[in-house]
Order: structure tokens, then C-alpha cells, then sequence
């Protein structure tokens, strides 16, 4: 998928509109077939922002990439590649996705995302009430539903306890241990109607009830706050392991804490002992993140709780280990410019999504001039029986009335008997008991699915922006084939030749020298001086820790590694010497090591590098089958034609 997804990208930076009729001049041809100066400028000043290789910028580079890119196109073509049915199946998958970026109302998605950035802006601590119902139950439970989320909510109003009701009446199985409180959340935490009735329903009040697809419930706001924006953190983290046990964890996070009040620096003691792998390289600083963001109510309270730039807090445990977290910077909360795009794909997955295109269904119905067939509808309900659920309706086959029009969109019309074989074939008919709730439902989504299909199929005759995004990821498409057939999948296949281009390699494939010693830092000289006289005298590690490591102020941290070289910057520091103590300053510590193995230079075995070979043997076949399609395919370029374009993009 991977690969995939950089062919499509590719794609979208080499495509062009190749049907385009404009008479400017002609930059280059490939076997006669004319490519324009006007596109060549045109994928170029799109894409050059994009593109982080200087040399690529140059227009001659640039020029040379896109020629490989069209050859590889037409090769493709000529393999009749675009003609395959699972080309082809594909590629009306993607269509259809990006479709469903123009499958929308802008201004009720504007409405939304400025909604839940207001939204943003505030948390609430709430308490509620759940009485479960199926989301198409039958209109019997659904009353009987209301009538008890009606009941808890008069009790509490009238006085009672909420969390007394709330273990009564509600059916939230995790009402037992919380009495229905739900913590601290905000805009995008809960489904759309919760967070709607939360948030506009007064501090102290109870809501009216209201419904999810969970069923109804009630909510109390308890409290309200100003949310307090974003920071920006560094941490070390010494995780729980298997081969670490919680005591170790405690034990090492307090060494590491001793030098810190040692004045030793925190970025320091990330790079080299925090077990977060992911932030230690830079000195375990974490993206910048707000309330709710971080899995673990305790480490965002004592990162919060930091007040100035530069504050180190004492040790603090989570569930994945022990930490200590130092500020960095305090933010306030974005702009509404700023959150808008995160915004936008949030409410994409969110419940939102729905009311957004109940919105956009009803501006096709104005636009095709839809009316709903109450006739139809009433036909249909007089007529389809209880066992629908149970088994296909047996659609009469001499009713005159199933050949009449229930609705024209566009210039397409549709019949009783099209709706009457789309009930037939709904996969939902077991989530019904209720004929006319079920007959209901089914006629919405008749009339919906009809109308996006039409305007979807209609899209890109309309649309000139869409018509150009479905063109790139067309040729997209049609060069990963063309890639996976000629390159990827001949590496994966072609064992003997891999091996052989192992063979014929080998000098790429060399683990250079490596060392495997014992290194003990501290920021006191005296204490490493103390180091190396025990393990001189023979001490074994945990010896010595008991001897140097005698109180607060005196830590020294200890680790045995295996060090490569010219990987790792500190063996430029010691002699490669077995048995040899070196000591001196590295990364604001004093070090000592001691080497205790040397590892000499090996080839690396072929099963050990086989992905760095078979990336390798790739290149490789990709750069032969470009020499070829060079032969393969006249190229010509207009040199005058060439030096214009080079003089205006120059100028831009």
C-alpha cells in the first residue's frame, strides 16, 4: 500500500490533461506524440514547492524526471495495461472515493466546523442516564423507552439523587462503578446528540431526553471550564517491561532525578536513558498536544500543572511506566484558521457527517425538482406484508400500478417496480419488526441513493476540478501496474536473481566494526575516578553500584551496549583496544568506557539484508528497463522551445 500510495502521489505531480487542445508550441515528443509546453509549466510551477531536491527544481532535471515519467506511461498503454478489468475495477473504487469530497454542503460543513471549534473552547464534566433502545425498534419499545428515561429524569427534577436514579434507571453497564458520572470531555469525545444536548444545557441542569443510536438518554452538566489550550513537554520515560519490574522502573526513574537536581541536563538524559525511543532523539520533547489528547489523566495533570518555560517536575507514574516531564512552552488555543482543516477531517468522521448529507440530498432535490410520491408510499404499504422480514415479497406480476413512475431524476426515471425490487434486495430488513417504519426508511434511502448516483455519475461533465484530479490518479493507478509488473514483483519472484545481485554486491552489504562495552556517565569526576579503580581492580557491575551509588547526590547511571562504528559518534572517542578504560566528556557527562569485545568488519549475511537487497536489486532493474524504453521510444526535445520555458520559469 505503501508503494501504491507513492505512485498515486507521482502520479499526481507528472499527470496532465492529455486531451487538452491548445495551440501553443510543442516542448518534446515521444514517438511522435506531441507534449505542449503549456503542460510541462503547468505540472512543474504546481509541484515545485513540493519537491525537496534542489537539483530537481532545475529545469533540466526536473525535465528529465518528467520524461521517465512519460515514458512509463506510454509503455503502460501499450501493454494495454489501461484495459485491464482489475485496473479498471480500481480505479472506479478511487473514483468514486474522491467523489465524495464534491458529495457535500459547504455551508451547513462551514456551520459545523465553527460550531465544534466554539466547542473547542470549553470541557464539560457531565453525568447522564442511558435507557438502551435498537436504532430501528419498533413503536411500542420506542415509547416505552421515552416513558422510563421521562421517569428518571421527573424523580431528579423533583428532587432525587442523580447518582441514585442514574443506578436505577440507567442501562449503562458501567453505571454500577461511576453512577453515571462520565469525567471531563469535550467537542468530538462523544456521538454528535450527546455532545449537543451537553453542551447546550446549563450548569446544574438536566436535559430534556434525547436520542442516540444507543438509545435515549438524559445528562446533567455538572461543571463547565475554559479548556487550557496546548504545551509543549519533554520526558523521560522508564517503561514497565517484562524483564523490568515496577520497583526497577521506581528505582531508575529516582537515579535519573538525582541528576537532575545534579543540574544535569534533561535533554541529555532523554537522549541516552529514556525508553520512549520515539522523543529520545530529541531530547524527549512531545508534539505539542491539549487536554484529552494523552492516554493518561496523570501525566496531562502534572504537565499542565507546570507554570514557566523550563520546569521539571518530580517523578510521576502512568500506566506504561514512571516519568518526568519538563515544560517547554505554553500555547493558547488555536485559531479558528489554524484548527479549520483538522476540524474539517474530524467532523468527516463524525456524526456530523450525516447531517451534512441529509443537507446535501435535500439541495439535489431541489435541484432535480424531487418530490416525495406520498402515492407510492402508500401503495406500497397497503401492499407488502409482515413476512418481508421473514422472506422476498412476491411481487405481483400483473399490477399495472408497479409500471408507473415514482420519480425522474435528471433525465433518468424510475418505476414502483424499481423500488419494489430494491425493497426485495435491502440486506436490512432484519433490523425491522414495524412494516411501514421499515417501507419509511426504504424509500429514503431509494430516493437518496438515486440522486447521489445520478449527480456522481454526472460529476465529472460538470466539474473541470474534479475532471483534473480523476485524470492524475488515473495515470496514478496505471503506473503502479505498470511498476509492480516490470519492477516489483520480478524482484520478489526472481530468487536466483537476487542472489546473484547479492553476490556481485557483497561490498554494500559490510557491518562495519562494532564493540561491545560498559559505559558508566555522571556529571562528577570524582565518582568516575572511583569507577575505574573497581573495574580495575576485577568489581563486577552491580558491585560497584553498591559502592558509588551511596546517596542522593552521588549517581552514577551504568549500561552495557554494543557500539558500531561509524554508526555511533562516541567511538571516535576511545581506542578499540580490548580491556582498555576510557574516560572523558561526551554529551554534558563525564563517560567512561570500557571495552569488553571487539566485533571486526563482516559481510552480512544474505538473509540478514535481504530487504535492503531486494530495495537495491529494484533500483537497479528500474534503472535497465528505463535504458530500454529510451531505446524503445523515439524522444525528441525542442531545444528552443526548451531555452523559453527555461527563461519564464526563471522570471516566475
Amino acid at each position: 500500500m505503501y508503494k501504491k500510495t507513492i505512485i498515486l502521489f507521482l502520479g499526481i505531480i507528472f499527470c496532465s490533461i492529455l486531451h487538452a487542445q491548445q495551440k501553443d508550441l510543442v516542448l518534446l515528443t515521444i514517438d511522435n506524440s506531441p507534449v505542449y509546453t503549456s503542460e510541462f509549466k503547468r505540472v512543474y510551477l504546481k509541484n515545485i514547492d513540493l519537491v525537496k531536491d534542489e537539483k530537481q527544481k532545475n529545469v533540466d532535471e526536473y525535465l528529465e524526471l518528467f520524461i521517465k515519467y512519460k515514458l512509463k506511461l506510454a509503455e503502460a498503454q501499450k501493454l494495454g495495461l489501461d484495459k485491464k478489468e482489475s485496473y479498471l475495477n480500481e480505479f472506479e473504487g478511487y473514483k468514486k472515493q474522491l467523489s465524495s469530497g464534491y458529495l457535500t454542503d459547504t455551508k451547513v460543513s462551514e456551520s459545523l466546523i465553527k460550531e465544534g471549534y466554539d466547542r473547542l473552547q470549553e470541557r464539560i464534566h457531565g453525568s447522564h442516564i442511558l435507557v438502551m433502545l435498537k436504532p430501528n425498534a419498533s413503536a411500542k419499545d420506542t415509547l416505552l423507552a421515552y416513558n422510563k428515561i421521562v421517569e428518571a429524569r421527573n424523580k431528579i427534577i423533583e428532587g432525587a439523587d442523580f447518582t441514585e436514579i442514574a443506578k436505577e434507571y440507567s442501562e449503562d453497564p458501567s453505571v454500577k462503578n461511576n453512577g453515571g458520572d462520565l469525567g471531563w470531555f469535550s467537542a468530538f469525545r462523544m456521538v454528535y446528540p450527546f455532545e449537543d444536548a451537553a453542551y447546550t444545557t446549563n450548569v446544574g441542569d438536566v436535559s430534556k431526553p434525547f436520542k442516540t443510536r444507543f438509545g435515549y438518554h438524559i445528562v446533567k452538566v455538572n461543571k463547565r471550564e475554559k479548556t487550557l489550550g496546548e504545551i509543549t513537554v519533554a520526558h523521560i520515560m522508564v517503561a514497565f517491561t517484562p524483564e523490568r519490574t515496577e520497583e526497577q522502573a521506581e528505582e531508575r526513574i529516582t537515579e535519573i532525578n538525582k541528576q537532575l537536581q545534579q543540574n544535569v541536563s534533561f535533554e541529555s538524559l532523554a537522549k541516552q536513558f529514556s525508553d520512549d525511543t520515539n522523543t529520545a532523539v530529541n531530547g524527549g520533547k512531545i508534539n505539542r498536544f491539549a487536554q484529552g489528547h494523552i492516554n493518561s489523566e496523570d501525566f496531562e495533570k502534572v504537565a499542565f500543572g507546570l507554570k514557566t518555560p523550563g520546569e521539571i517536575s518530580s517523578p510521576v507514574k502512568s500506566k506504561y511506566g514512571w516519568h518526568i516531564v519538563k515544560l517547554i512552552e505554553k500555547f493558547p488555543s488555536k485559531t479558528f484558521e489554524e484548527s479549520k482543516a483538522e476540524l474539517t477531517e474530524k467532523i468527516k468522521r463524525d456524526d456530523r457527517s450525516q447531517l451534512i448529507t441529509k443537507s446535501f440530498i435535500n439541495s439535489l432535490k431541489e435541484k432535480y425538482g424531487l418530490k416525495r410520491n406520498k402515492e407510492a408510499i402508500s401503495y406500497f404499504k397497503k401492499n407488502v406484508p409482515e413476512t418481508i422480514f421473514k422472506e422476498n415479497w412476491e411481487i405481483p406480476s400483473n399490477d399495472k400500478t408497479l409500471e408507473k413512475e415514482i420519480m425522474a431524476i435528471g433525465q433518468d426515471s424510475f418505476s414502483f417496480m424499481d423500488f419494489a425490487t430494491y425493497i426485495n434486495n435491502s440486506n436490512q430488513k432484519s433490523n425491522y419488526t414495524d412494516v411501514s417504519i421499515f417501507l419509511e426508511k426504504m424509500y429514503t434511502d431509494f430516493e437518496s441513493k438515486n440522486l447521489l448516483e445520478y449527480y456522481e455519475e454526472h460529476l465529472e461533465e460538470d466539474n473541470q476540478d474534479f475532471a483534473n484530479i480523476v485524470a492524475e490518479y488515473r495515470d496514478g493507478l496505471l503506473l503502479f501496474d505498470l511498476m509492480e509488473t516490470k519492477v516489483w514483483n520480478a524482484s520478489k519472484t526472481d530468487s536466483i536473481g537476487l542472489k546473484k545481485f547479492y553476490d556481485s554486491r557483497k561490498e554494500n552489504y559490510v557491518k562495519q566494526e562494532s564493540y561491545k562495552v560498559l559505559k558508566a556517565s555522571s556529571s562528577q569526576q570524582s565518582l568516575i575516578d572511583k569507577v575505574k579503580t573497581l573495574v580495575i581492580s576485577g568489581k563486577s557491575v552491580d558491585e560497584i553500584k553498591k559502592e558509588v551509588n551511596v546517596s542522593d547526590e552521588q549517581v552514577v547511571l551504568f549500561s552495557e551496549q554494543e557500539l558500531v562504528k561509524g554508526e555511533d559518534p562516541i567511538t571516535d572517542s576511545f581506542s578499540k583496544e580490548i580491556d582498555q578504560i576510557h574516560v572523558f566528556n561526551y554529551d554534558d557527562y563525564i563517560t567512561l568506557i570500557k571495552v569488553n569485545e571487539v566485533l571486526p568488519s563482516r559481510l552480512k549475511t544474505f538473509e540478514e539484508i535481504k530487504g535492503k537487497v531486494i530495495n537495491d536489486y529494484q533500483e537497479d532493474l528500474e534503472k535497465k528497463w528505463l535504458e530500454s524504453l529510451r531505446k524503445k521510444y523515439s524522444i525528441e526535445v525542442n531545444k528552443k522551445t526548451l531555452k523559453k520555458i527555461k527563461k519564464q520559469l526563471t522570471i516566475l
